[in-house]
């Protein structure tokens, strides 16, 4: 049976029962428009910042910002989006000392939501060497969700962290945090990376991706499988497509890994498009993974999802049976199956009753058929009946009159 995707036990996706959220993308959106405007500030207006007093950096009282040791703004230089940042941060529930996270000297790839959204966009605005306080709204932090007790925290670069552990944090609570961005430097082309650093960086972005997706978030998600994809994009020579036969072309180890890792990142994305209503997209991306594995029965379950969203039944249930067929023993795959087959079932019926409302021989809207005939119907078969005895009579009389004659 195909290998499933890490820390899923079934086929039915993690986050099953949880609502999308449109403030994931709303967030994201707000972020890029403070950076923008953020980038587009005079260097006469940051002069004039003083810092001894809290700034407000999106104009709407959720960001706030403090700073306790001003940064290296000799040259006005600022990091950018996708480049590699070191920085230390902590975390704690505003007005309390309980800590929720604490990283010190952490690589992170700025503008992917790799830590929260609050703390990625105070690091585009803060110079090397700064160190500053911020107090983040519940949106810029967990969010509507929260977080509770035993919940992964999704710490960047560290696949199985640690679980919270502390009150609940839930969709109103407000953070503290106390950041120094210490340098950052460019993200360099792919292809030049070694193979070995590309696949921890997809990993760590898939994790990541991963954890959004588990918080109902699965526009944040998208972003990091998609950034996921880009480190593990082919090589020179690497990668190929299936021959005619089927089969892969004889690769490296390290290559069919990275391959490996590749068509699990498009079945995550798969599963977070489908939650997201981007179903053209979902079906591309399982497409993908098929194409090199045409028994993943994650990608087929998945493939039977998309399909049913789209109202393509018939080869939603085709994927379904493969799917099973796949991983007999997976519950989900199971459920999936009888869910097209039921619906199978009903689309036959609608079938057979619409047919015979157009060929008119539907039965009476009545539960039971009269046993009697109805007065009317007696009149009528009367009037019928007595209209041929009397056209009878009168060819009878003609034929006696003529051989009289």
């Amino acid at each position: 049976m195909t290998k499933m995707s890490e820390g899923e036990g079934t086929l039915v996706d993690k986050s099953e029962s949880s609502s999308f959220e449109d403030l994931a993308a709303a967030a994201a959106h707000e972020i890029e428009e403070a950076k923008l405007a953020e980038a587009a500030a005079s260097k006469e207006k940051l002069d004039e910042t003083k810092t001894d007093e809290w700034q407000d950096l999106l104009g709407s009282g959720a960001l706030l910002k403090k700073i306790i040791k001003v940064g290296d703004d000799s040259k006005c230089l600022r990091p950018n989006r996708s480049d590699i940042c070191r920085i230390s941060y902590e975390v704690k529930i505003k007005d309390t000392e309980h800590v929720v996270e604490k990283r010190d000297h952490v690589k992170i790839y700025l503008g992917d939501n790799e830590i929260l959204q609050g703390l990625d966009l105070a690091v585009t605005m803060m110079y090397k060497g700064e160190e500053c306080l911020l107090q983040l709204a519940p949106r810029f932090g967990f969010g509507e969700n929260g977080l509770k007790p035993g919940e992964s925290l999704g710490l960047i670069g560290v696949i199985d962290g640690p679980k919270y552990e502390g009150p609940v944090i839930d969709g109103e609570t407000w953070l503290d945090a106390r950041i120094e961005l210490h340098d950052w430097e460019e993200e360099p082309e792919h292809e030049t990376l070694p193979m070995a650093e590309r696949m921890e960086t997809g990993i760590r972005r898939r994790a990541r991706g991963n954890w959004w997706y588990g918080r109902g978030e699965p526009t944040l998600a998208v972003q990091l499988y998609r950034r996921a994809l880009d480190v593990l994009d082919e090589s020179d020579g690497g990668i190929t497509a299936p021959t005619p036969s089927g089969d892969l072309e004889p690769t490296s180890d390290a290559l069919e890994a990275l391959l490996e890792e590749r068509l699990r990142v498009h079945n995550n994305m798969a599963a977070a498009q489908l939650k997201a209503g981007a179903y053209e997209a979902a079906l591309q991306a399982v497409t993908r993974v098929l194409t090199c594995q045409p028994k993943n029965a994650k990608a087929l379950y998945r493939k039977s999802r998309i399909l049913s969203q789209m109202g393509r039944n018939s080869e939603a249930l085709e994927a379904a049976r493969a799917a099973a067929a796949a991983a007999p023993e997976d519950s989900g795959a199971r459920k999936e199956l009888q869910r097209c087959e039921q619906r199978a079932t009903r689309d036959r019926s609608m079938e057979r009753r619409l047919a015979k409302r157009m060929l008119g021989t539907s039965p009476p809207s009545s539960g039971t058929p009269d046993k009697k005939p109805s007065r009317t119907k007696m009149l009528v078969w009367g009037s019928i009946l007595l209209s041929i005895l009397m056209g009878v009579a009168s060819v009878l009389v003609y034929r006696y009159k003529i051989q009289a004659h």
